[in-house]
């Protein structure tokens, strides 16, 4: 099965292979002093290595704008070296072929740019990335001129002042000069792949070997008699799975209005289901040694389903989840 990170520039959602990303960060100030070609955007100073950033904006032929805390850098590999990608938002999704649509099946149009597919009106897949980099420095073929944008082509976001900007500025350069700190020298302890999300304003991590796919919440049915922590049931492209409520599971005291607009699909095989969030917020590995138990008195599902914290980061054990037969609801009895 191939694995993609996906991310989105604009309206186009777009992937790239999972074996090519090394992690994600948030966006950082660049130094556009070595900018040298068309889709460079600068430089980066990652813990004493350069990188060489790419605006996938600019490549995909969008208006450029100046960068927001709120944007990604990811790292990946571009042959023998590592470069940072500049993309809006960043979210995990792993599935198998993606199979273009019909009127996107015309062989013109899947080699027109180097190195990318196109899937549907929306969504493309760079499958080589060194072929679609070289090529977007010196390619005339925008990918916005293939497809049709139905925002009109306006999506800049709009800066309203001169101090709103300047804080943006801040808070970028702060980032950056923690991002340059050179890296502690230690022995590598054992490590875990993880996905982390936000939830109720508190951020959890899932050991990525569990996830099958994150998607969009689409529509949730509820069903009567459940445990009161799940929230319903929904279909994935055909599959029937129930979805958990870690608000309710783990008596997460509410604060506000949250979204709730992603559903991370876990699965061991046997059992499938869903976990509600609010926003997938980063990729990246956790030391296992690192993980800390929590001990909360008279919360014993917290005990269950919560490995550990690291920093302000619960770990949720996601074993335990997947072999409590709650978690599954029989919907040929609903």
């Amino acid at each position: 099965m191939d694995h993609y990170l996906f991310f989105s520039v604009g309206h186009i959602r777009c992937g790239i292979p999972f074996s090519d990303a090394i992690f994600m960060i948030r966006m950082v100030s660049i130094n556009t002093e070595n900018r040298n070609g068309k889709g460079k955007a600068g430089t980066i100073n990652l813990h004493g290595e350069i990188l060489e950033v790419y605006s996938i904006r600019e490549l995909f032929g969008f208006k450029e704008r100046p960068p927001l805390p709120s944007d990604n850098l990811i790292i990946v590999r571009k042959g023998l070296e590592n470069v940072a990608l500049w993309v809006d938002e960043t979210y995990v999704i792993q599935g198998g072929d993606l199979e273009p649509e019909d009127r996107f099946m015309n062989e013109h149009l899947q080699t027109i740019i180097p190195g990318m597919r196109i899937i549907t009106s929306d969504l493309v897949v760079i499958f080589d990335l060194i072929e679609f980099l070289d090529y977007g420095l010196i390619g005339q073929t925008r990918l916005i001129d293939i497809l049709i944008d139905p925002t009109g082509g306006n999506d800049t976001p709009h800066i309203s002042s001169v101090r709103d900007y300047q804080e943006i500025d801040r808070v970028l350069r702060e980032r950056a000069e923690q991002l340059a700190l050179p890296k502690e020298e230690v022995k590598r302890p054992p490590v875990i792949e993880v996905i982390r999300f936000n939830l109720m304003y508190q951020e959890f991590a899932v050991d990525m070997k569990y996830i099958r796919e994150v998607i969009q919440t689409s529509e949730i049915t509820p069903v009567p008699g459940t445990p009161d922590f799940i929230a319903g049931i929904c279909s994935v492209r055909g599959e029937i799975i129930s979805l958990v409520d870690l608000r309710t599971l783990l008596s997460i005291p509410e604060k506000g209005l949250t979204d709730l607009n992603r559903v991370i699909v876990l699965t061991d095989g046997n059992l499938t289901f869903g976990l509600l969030a609010d926003q997938i917020t980063g990729i990246g590995t956790l030391k296992t040694g690192d993980i800390v138990r929590t001990v909360r008195k008279e919360q014993t599902a917290w005990q269950n389903y919560i490995c550990g914290t690291i920093d302000s980061l619960h770990v949720l054990n996601v074993q335990a989840l997947l072999t409590d037969p709650r978690m599954i609801i029989d919907d040929t009895e609903t």
